[in-house]
């Protein structure tokens, strides 16, 4: 492959996400805070750059994967970012979810530096990171994402396009967790009704599972419930409730009212102050649960 690959961000999904694309050939670069997340990817013959800016200099096309939005502007516009780099790269990806507001504003500083800014984040747990089945949105230049489609197929199964401006790619993943995490709370209820009214929670998974509610968000928390393996922790609550609150920003400068949201954000942080925040933002379920009178 000719184009050079760097990328930044090697947490639960990072990581696996630069080793698929290392396995399929191309060039690989990487950067992160803490350079021991980088060993095992490094041992598998990536290269280590010291600074988001020293990875920008030996790379075309860089691919940002890091935990909000003063992660990202730090890696980009930091001391040693990337805008900051002597030899310009062609692509920035941002596949990390973060607000639309700053997919406009790094789209524009990044456009002034020569350089192209495409917002891909992703949706999938770690495993599907690691299988290489995570499911894509992507919006910025048409030219840049062209370029950017093999790369992003390392990663992916499906990627759907949604359009010119990198915010619109922002929010719909915002709305995608939103929805996520309406469900996780609509199962979460139905089952304790189950379970006080004396039905097992795995006939539950059997019936629905194989009638109505045959679809992968079923089918990937709705055995978390039952197991109550929250500790186990695919999303962490912590970043659930950031990203509601992202989202409840939109929908306050578009006067959307949405109900649904500002419960999820309530029994998010009440989850946190329980102490919970580095759960799996399914253990919304507990409080449900515990507001129920069980265990």
């Amino acid at each position: 492959m000719d184009i050079k690959v760097g990328f930044m961000g090697l947490g639960s999904m990072g990581l696996p996400m630069a080793q698929n694309i290392l396995k399929g050939g191309f060039p690989l670069s990487v950067y992160n805070r803490t350079k021991e997340k980088a060993s095992s990817i490094i041992e598998q013959g990536a290269k280590w750059a010291s600074t988001p800016a020293a990875l920008a200099a030996q790379c075309d096309v860089i691919i940002s994967m890091v935990s909000n939005d003063a992660a990202l502007n730090e890696i980009v516009e930091g001391p040693s970012g990337i805008l900051s780099s002597s030899k310009k790269l062609s692509i920035h990806i941002s596949m990390s979810t973060v607000s639309p507001e700053l997919s406009d504003t790094l789209e524009k500083k990044h456009k002034e530096n020569g350089i192209a800014y495409l917002s891909a984040p992703v949706t999938g747990r770690p495993e599907r990171a690691q299988a290489g089945t995570l499911w894509i949105f992507l919006a910025g230049d048409s030219h840049a994402k062209k370029t950017a489609t093999p790369i992003l197929e390392e990663m992916s199964t499906k990627i759907f396009d949604l359009g010119e401006k990198p915010s619109q790619a922002s929010l719909f993943k915002l709305c995608n967790n939103f929805m996520i995490l309406g469900l996780i709370e609509t199962m979460s209820e139905a089952a304790t009704m189950l379970e006080k009214g004396g039905i097992s929670t795995e006939k539950a998974a059997e019936v629905w599972g194989n009638s109505l509610f045959d679809a992968p968000i079923f089918h990937t928390y709705f055995p978390i419930l039952c197991k109550r393996s929250y500790k186990e922790g695919g999303f962490a609550l912590n970043l659930g409730l950031k990203d509601m609150r992202l989202l409840q920003h939109c929908a306050d400068q578009a006067q959307v009212p949405m109900p649904l949201l500002s419960e999820l954000q309530t029994k998010l942080l009440a989850s946190m102050n329980l102490g919970r925040e580095k759960y799996d933002w399914s253990a919304i379920a507990l409080l449900t649960r515990e507001l129920a009178g069980l265990s």
